[in-house]
């Protein structure tokens, strides 16, 4: 079935293509909330609230401006940055100068872990470590736009990033010496 009978079957309210374009993507879109969550119930109650958006928005989608998969994306992402943004993010304060001249060791470790062994890796990331690797890594977002995003300074992001790209480097090294 085409993005296209998938769209205007759901503008209509139809049911049988608001089933077919959730199961079209929730897997590909549950590993997005995964990232973002602490826990499984936690990205479930993400991906269930960025569909009922999806659903709300679905009019405003422009196929001349992307991909549906890429527009459900980012109202999905944006849905749980919401969710995010209303408990109030704890960011651990430090200043990016501190970091500029620190590079993180480029060893290709994560090429030994599964992707669930790094989606839980991640996931124990302290929330704003999470949440912006996550935007950085994953969606591509820059600092700039993380910053707007999260209404904090883009220094605050780009030391979130670095902290928690440590984290992630002493996790796996846990992990891969045990």
């Amino acid at each position: 079935m085409t993005d296209e009978l998938l769209v205007n079957g759901c503008l209509r309210g139809d049911a049988r293509y608001q089933q077919a374009l959730y199961e079209k993507y929730k897997v590909e879109l549950f590993m997005v909330c995964m990232r973002y969550a602490k826990s499984r119930a936690e990205a479930e109650d993400f991906l269930q609230d960025g569909f009922m958006q999806v659903f709300r928005d679905l009019g405003q989608f422009d196929t001349a401006k992307g991909s549906l998969q890429g527009w459900v994306r980012r109202v999905v992402v944006n849905k749980v940055l919401q969710h995010l943004r209303k408990k109030k993010l704890q960011f651990a304060g430090a200043d990016v100068a501190d970091f500029s001249n620190q590079l993180p060791n480029n060893e290709d470790i994560l090429s030994m872990l599964s992707a669930k062994e790094i989606v839980q890796l991640i996931q124990q990331l302290p929330e704003g470590y999470r949440v912006v690797f996550n935007l950085f890594m994953v969606e591509g977002f820059s600092h700039q736009e993380i910053a707007e995003q999260l209404g904090i300074a883009e220094s605050t992001s780009k030391s979130q990033l670095f902290k928690a790209r440590q984290a992630l480097q002493r996790s796996v090294k846990e992990l891969i010496s045990s």
